[in-house]
């Protein structure tokens, strides 16, 4: 469940238009484009989830209702484990910052999971809003965010990526996941610092 620091996201107003920041052109990536200049879906593949059905990672509006409701669970999920002031989660604005891709986790439209990469410099790359759907959690579905994201950020060459998450129980899960994946522990970057509350973690690609 990857936070940034305050301050660091981008401001659109509300009558701005929202336009997917589409992957790098190096290397394969999970992303082809539509109809539509700045439009991308993901190609669908069958999840590692208990059940048969196919589900699909895309670049996605974190506007849209069923997405803010996910959005908001999130946010009050970490404002419950975290003071207010070392809790960087996102809101659907701070996620329409042009440096980050906001993707989401649809099993027959149904949103199950959301993730976010925001490149922090042109080879480095931040995780960010992970988080799965109560009703959904046991399935693969953050495992499979995970896994898609990091294939975006290879595609556009980063040679890291990392993130920040808590130090509480309620996020061992995560932790936990991140640790799976090959990131080992780290020092706080891109303007965070280390306090009781945040932790970090960082994967060489």
């Amino acid at each position: 469940m990857a936070k940034t620091p305050a301050g660091t996201a981008g401001t659109h107003g509300a009558g701005n238009g929202w336009e997917p920041r589409p992957p790098s052109p190096k290397g394969h990536f999970l992303n082809t484009p539509l109809a539509g200049p700045g439009t991308y879906r993901a190609i669908s593949y069958t999840a590692t989830v208990t059940t048969a059905s196919e589900a699909v990672i895309a670049v996605d509006d974190p506007r849209q209702p069923d997405v803010l409701a996910i959005l908001r669970r999130h946010l009050a999920f970490c404002l419950s484990e975290t003071p207010p002031e070392h809790s960087f989660a996102l809101d659907a604005e701070g996620l329409l910052d042009p440096a980050v891709t906001f993707f989401s986790y649809r099993d027959d439209g149904t949103v199950l999971g959301v993730g976010a990469i925001k490149e922090l410099d042109p080879g480095h790359g931040e995780l960010k809003s992970m988080h799965t759907a109560a009703e959904a959690r046991g399935r693969g579905v953050g495992r499979a965010v995970l896994a898609h994201l990091l294939i975006v950020a290879r595609s556009r060459g980063y040679r890291r990526v990392s993130l920040e998450t808590g130090t509480t129980p309620g996020f061992a899960a995560a932790r936990a996941l991140y640790v799976s994946a090959g990131f080992l522990p780290a020092d706080p970057f891109g303007g965070y610092h280390r306090t009781e509350d945040n932790t970090f973690y960082s994967l060489a690609l």
